[in-house]
């Protein structure tokens, strides 16, 4: 029985090295694509919102002063009750770069932030549209204009970019971030890989006309989240995805403040994994089962098997591998997570993973808003 859990741990440890490291050298490697200002694409920058007034009154004005050679911002108003279209009216009278959508009613067969993406992309004036939420805000005022770069050429229908949560205080919020930027490790390291399988709706990327060929989210409208992961993972491809990572490319995003919020958060990004391709769901489940057995295994080996070397040997290099990627994608992004946290981090990320895990498998209906 000491040799089975001895072996697990060493099978675990060898899965989460392997892929760790795989992702380091991918990410290290990286280099981000290069045209200049006359080879910049147009762009619509499509934004639902639903009760974000707040936060639009940040996030409008720092779009619209981008500096881009030649864009748009596409509000769709989501059923606010707020102060978002008087805001939004009034803005359309003055600003030429933008356009107001209004939603009052949503389809049955559709959901909600499906719908209003789907509105915004079909009234785009260019085929290059670049989404975000109402909740960030980019690094800085060469946002578009870095993303955009990811549309090299005529074959690019995706590009993929990154989003780290703003600093504050508290345990979560490291959580929060931790659990974002081992989320990028891996859809990052498998897109660099040749495997592009999700991404993230706060700083997404796609041609009109690849969403309108696919019929937009076509059998996965009525399935609550998945606007960003789903979409990419049903038509991105090696051949037709880019990723684009830099300091300039980043958007922030507000995190939650109260450990509740976030796991009805995590629930309905974890309820969609059950629609990804299989080869997708057998990769994940592979790397998420050696994180959850290397875990356990560790703590019942260093108790009971007469082989400490061994296993802190083998402990060590996994958390010198995971170090080293987080380290490599946080000096693409500029991302400030705080590395010596993270073997801590990892552990309670395990604990928070099952139990929201577990939450999915019992929850039978989720939201958006």
């Amino acid at each position: 029985m000491l040799e089975v859990v001895l072996w697990i741990f060493l099978i675990s440890a060898g899965i989460q090295f392997l892929f760790f490291s795989v992702a380091t050298i991918a990410i290290a490697a990286y280099k981000s694509p290069q045209l200049s200002a006359d080879q910049l694409p147009a762009i619509s920058v499509v934004i639902c919102a639903n009760n974000e007034y707040e936060n639009l009154l940040e996030l409008i004005p720092a779009v619209l002063k981008q500096n881009h050679p030649k864009f748009e911002l596409i509000l769709v108003d989501d059923r606010s009750s707020d102060e978002t279209y008087d805001y939004a009216i009034e803005l359309q009278r003055s600003e030429k770069l933008f356009k107001l959508l209004r939603i009052d009613e949503t389809p049955d067969h559709i959901q909600n932030k499906k719908y209003g993406i789907t509105i915004g992309v079909k009234a785009a004036k260019y085929n290059h549209v670049l989404l975000t939420d109402a909740d960030c805000m980019p690094s800085g005022d060469n946002w578009i204009s870095e993303m955009s770069v990811g549309f090299k050429d005529d074959n690019t229908s995706f590009v993929l970019g990154y989003s780290q949560y703003e600093t504050a205080h508290g345990f979560l919020n490291h959580l929060i971030k931790y659990e974002t930027i081992l989320t990028a490790i891996n859809y990052v390291g498998l897109a660099l890989l040749g495997n592009p399988y999700m991404a993230v709706g706060r700083n997404l990327a796609y041609t009109k006309s690849v969403f309108l060929k696919n019929k937009g989210f076509g059998r996965h409208q009525a399935v609550v989240g998945g606007d960003d992961d789903l979409f990419v993972n049903q038509h991105a491809t090696r051949k037709n995805t880019c990723i684009v990572l830099s300091p300039d490319a980043t958007v922030y995003s507000i995190p939650k403040t109260s450990f509740g919020a976030f796991l009805r958060q995590k629930t309905r990004h974890l309820s969609v994994g059950k629609h990804y391709r299989m080869p997708d769901k057998l990769l994940l489940g592979l790397l998420t089962i050696s994180k959850i057995t290397f875990w356990i295994s560790f703590i019942a080996a260093i108790m009971s098997v007469n082989q400490t070397l061994l296993i802190s040997s083998g402990f060590l290099l996994v958390m010198v591998s995971l170090l080293t990627s987080v380290l490599a994608l946080k000096k693409k992004t500029g991302d400030d997570l705080s590395i010596w946290l993270s073997p801590l981090l990892d552990f309670i990320y395990l604990i928070y993973y099952i139990s929201t895990g577990l939450k999915v498998l019992f929850t039978k209906k989720v939201r958006w808003k």
